[in-house]
């Protein structure tokens, strides 16, 4: 055991068996004990009223899957049933390829297919109740663990009589562990489709998935880097992204957008970092003390989806800081300037014509996070300028040094093509 982390912990003194049971749930049980504090918005260790609102929200959400279930044409056999429950319009693109898209019973959506089986659906959701409602000693029990694999078994059958191919966002949580452990073993291909760019690289999707699909060029090119296998990672681009318009990016201090510094609520998955909640507060106060020095009198912030923008309120300049909830592209098409973290936003921003600033302030190269800077993020590119810290910030804004639009295709491939896929089943 290199360090005091739990996991490790329970790794030590378990069996074979037990290690790999501990792998499929350890996102669950990092969340049991990480995921807590009002700065998210629906913790594990909520306040009663937010429970109560979180258990009634399942309540309307399982009865309207039911309901979908009943309205929602069944699949048969077939050699072109793919189980997606990928990001963005992927499934409506793997239609278009002529497959048949069904939604994987803990996730049914509308325009899909589903399975021909109401008791592997009624499984699926009292095994996801239990996943989502287990204390983290009940997630340990014997119990638990048995009918876990009973589900896995169930799983087999009916994925290997149905199904040809697994398309999956990405392989933390419980659900996609085990779906790709199943289609592993039924010797079928699974896919992760990247949702994002990527914050850090290594080679621990390789070891789930069959398959990576990524965006651009340059993620492929950094993950080959790492060592990932050409032969098993593929360049998509993105649907959403057609081409791009821009010619020049605006660079204003009228209206700023901020980005929050999140932090994660699992821990990364090749080594434990417990993070400082305190850095979300020292970061925009970092950045209001350079914005000041420009006379800006006062910015938006936009919170991570999963941070409750309510409470950072409690902690900052309410008269410079005010809460952005809108929806993201219209929280970036009324900005001048976005400055931000390490993010997928910073595409998203040079796609609709905004600077955007990455600020990742660094100490021994080590950013508020625990991690190592990535590229585009990590100041490499000078085609993509860095603040590594205050200095930087002031500099970066007083120059007005803008990101390099031809950063952009390297990690956004257009048009947009999937029909590789093909090939590949």
């Amino acid at each position: 055991m290199e360090n005091f982390y739990y996991y490790d912990y329970l790794k030590k003194y378990s069996n074979k068996e037990d290690i790999e049971y501990l792998d499929l749930i350890k996102y669950e049980l990092d969340m049991r004990i990480y995921y807590y504090g009002q700065h998210f918005k629906t913790p594990k260790e909520g306040n009663s009223n937010k429970r109560i609102n979180y258990y009634i929200k399942n309540i309307i959400k399982n009865i309207f899957w039911d309901i979908k279930y009943y309205f929602t044409k069944i699949i048969s056999e077939n050699n072109n049933n793919i189980l997606s429950n990928a990001y963005f319009t992927i499934n409506s693109e793997l239609s278009s390829l002529g497959y048949n898209v069904i939604s994987p019973p803990w996730n049914i959506r509308l325009n899909n297919f589903i399975l021909p089986s109401k008791f592997f659906y009624n499984q699926n959701k009292t095994f996801l109740k239990k996943i989502n409602n287990n204390s983290f000693f009940d997630l340990l029990n014997n119990d638990f663990k048995y009918e876990l694999y009973d589900f896995i078994i169930n799983s087999k059958e009916i994925y290997k009589k149905y199904i040809n191919a697994l398309f999956v966002p990405q392989d933390m949580s419980v659900m996609e562990r085990i779906i790709i452990k199943v289609f592993k073993e039924i010797n079928k291909p699974s896919f992760i489709f990247l949702h994002g760019l990527p914050g850090r690289y290594n080679n621990f999707d390789e070891n789930r998935s069959d398959y990576l699909i990524v965006w651009g060029e340059k993620i492929k090119e950094i993950y080959l880097k790492q060592g990932f296998s050409p032969n098993k990672i593929f360049v998509s681009g993105h649907p959403y992204y057609k081409y791009l318009k821009t010619k020049e990016l605006i660079f204003s201090l009228e209206n700023i957008l901020i980005i929050t510094k999140s932090v994660s609520g699992a821990q990364h998955s090749d080594f434990c970092r417990v993070q400082d909640r305190g850095n979300l507060i020292t970061y925009l106060f970092s950045i209001q003390f350079v914005l000041q020095k420009f006379g800006v009198k006062s910015v938006r912030f936009r919170p991570h989806p999963s941070e409750n923008g309510d409470w950072y309120l409690k902690y900052i300049d309410k008269n410079f800081f005010h809460l952005d909830n809108k929806k993201l592209d219209d929280s970036l098409i009324n900005s001048s300037l976005i400055i931000g973290p390490t993010s997928t936003v910073v595409l998203e921003a040079i796609y609709m014509g905004i600077n955007y600033i990455v600020y990742e302030p660094v100490i021994n190269d080590i950013n508020l996070e625990g991690l190592t800077l990535v590229p585009p993020f990590d100041g490499s590119d000078n085609r993509l300028p860095v603040a590594k810290d205050e200095e930087n910030l002031y500099e970066i804004i007083k120059n007005k040094a803008k990101i390099d639009i031809s950063v952009w295709h390297d990690y956004i491939k257009t048009p947009f093509d999937i029909s590789f896929i093909k090939n590949i089943l």
